[in-house]
């Protein structure tokens, strides 16, 4: 990655709705961020708020340009958001762990426990890493559909209130999911190259995923989209890929084809009615077509 001196103006977003800032109050968290970044000689202005109304002020400050570094704490679903803010702003990102599992902090080696974080972030460097777009929407982590927005969207009907109710309500939805599991017929280009699949999960992440548990990109700047496939599964196959998944094993997988592509084209038919896909983790409704792209090093994140 090619790295930068750092900027001095951060403007700090906390979700509210965050359980782990939650846990350990706003304010200690506006303390330690404060002392932290006040040390190293960083101007900083905290914001705080819930949800769409976060995101909302998150866009209207970005735009506005009176700060370099956008320091979004909260879970993926957040950072996504200010990601994009910060890709179509120029400005660098800075991301500090709050939501469950925390996958884009994973991958930029950022301390998971909040006050190591901060410390880590006050003491970073700027480095250019790469972002993905789907239909123009970017994504860090990855693209979904099939059985991930599936699961997803049985979890959110289920009550959770703590990082660990949301992680159970996760396992029952994933049961539910493929006891009855999805399929559709996908045209997919890889760089041009055409096939045809009949899929139960399609999966396009930001760089390939390394053999880590949950997975996440290993390398940020790789240069290359993830492009995971699975055929029809039935339930059997379909827990064997799940424990893959959760022990790092995804790459062993029999019936996981793994490609790479820095532009993938989507066209989906026989989707059933109401289908949605997942971006970051969040769901979005399914459009027919979909085209996926890698723009190499054109974010600017701040690191360990």
């Amino acid at each position: 990655m090619t790295e930068k001196d750092p900027s001095r103006r951060v403007a700090a977003f906390l979700n509210t709705g965050s359980g782990t800032f939650q846990m350990l109050e706003l304010d200690r968290v506006q303390d330690m961020l404060e002392r932290s970044f006040g040390q190293k000689g960083y101007e900083l202005t905290v914001y705080t708020g819930g949800g769409a109304e976060l995101i909302a002020g998150m866009k209207e400050h970005t735009e506005a340009g009176d700060f370099d570094i956008l320091l979004a704490g909260g879970g993926d679903g957040t950072v996504s958001a200010a990601a994009d803010t910060a890709w179509r702003n120029g400005k660098t990102l800075a991301v500090l762990p709050g939501g469950t599992m925390n996958l884009y902090a994973r991958a930029l080696n950022i301390p998971l426990d909040v006050e190591m974080a901060i410390n880590a972030l006050a003491n970073g460097r700027i480095r250019n890493s790469d972002i993905a777009t789907a239909n123009g929407d970017p994504f860090v982590h990855q693209f979904s559909v099939g059985l991930h927005p599936r699961m997803i969207r049985k979890r959110n009907s289920l009550p959770y209130q703590s990082r660990v109710t949301k992680m159970l309500a996760s396992a029952r939805a994933f049961w539910e999911t493929i006891a009855h599991m999805p399929t559709c017929g996908v045209a997919i280009e890889l760089d041009g190259r055409r096939i045809e699949r009949q899929l139960s999960a399609l999966s396009v992440s930001n760089n390939l995923f390394g053999s880590t548990a949950p997975p996440y990109a290993e390398k940020l700047d790789g240069g290359e989209l993830g492009v995971y496939m699975a055929g029809k599964l039935t339930w059997q196959k379909a827990l064997v890929l799940g424990a893959d998944l959760l022990i790092g094993q995804t790459p062993n997988n029999p019936d996981l084809d793994i490609q790479t592509a820095k532009r993938v084209k989507l066209t989906v038919h026989e989707k059933p009615q109401g289908s949605q896909c997942v971006r970051d983790g969040e769901l979005y409704d399914l459009p027919d077509e979909i085209t996926i792209e890698l723009h190499a090093r054109e974010l600017s994140v701040l690191v360990p």
